[in-house]
């Protein structure tokens, strides 16, 4: 991992090789992918925890922005759709921007069934829409 990720510290911000996770103003959290870089298991593991870090122990929505470019790899594939991975998103917003990213992310939504509501958005207005929309039903469900 590149940077630690300890209780004792309080990042804004986690700038890994393949990624930059952090804490939106609205409380969502933001996966920021870069451009043309091959994600591989380490990748994903580092991006996970640092979204459970920002997540608190609770369930929070979690915008993805993919990058231009690059891949990933089968088993992160793998790792991305685990039960593990969704447990602190009450919802995932993916912006794709390439055709490649939108076939993988379309298999994903209609044959994975990840277990947690997730959409394909072109447009960050509409994803950060969806997830506050997720976000209000979660919380009328879990506020009985």
């Amino acid at each position: 991992m590149n940077s630690s990720i300890t209780e004792e510290s309080d990042p804004k911000e986690f700038d890994f090789n393949t990624a930059k996770v952090f804490l939106m103003p609205d409380g969502i959290i933001c996966i920021d992918i870069k451009d043309d870089v091959d994600i591989l298991l380490p990748d994903a593991t580092e991006q996970h925890e640092a979204v459970r870090h920002f997540a608190g122990g609770k369930k929070r929505p979690v915008l993805i922005r993919t990058g231009d470019g690059g891949t990933i790899d089968k088993e992160s594939q793998e790792f991305y759709r685990s039960e593990r991975v969704g447990e602190p998103a009450l919802a995932e917003a993916i912006i794709a921007k390439s055709l490649a990213h939108k076939l993988i992310i379309n298999f994903l939504i209609k044959f994975d069934r990840p277990g947690r509501p997730i959409r394909m958005f072109i447009k960050e207005e509409e994803a950060v829409g969806w997830l506050n929309e997720e976000r209000t039903k979660y919380n009328q469900e879990h506020s009985k």
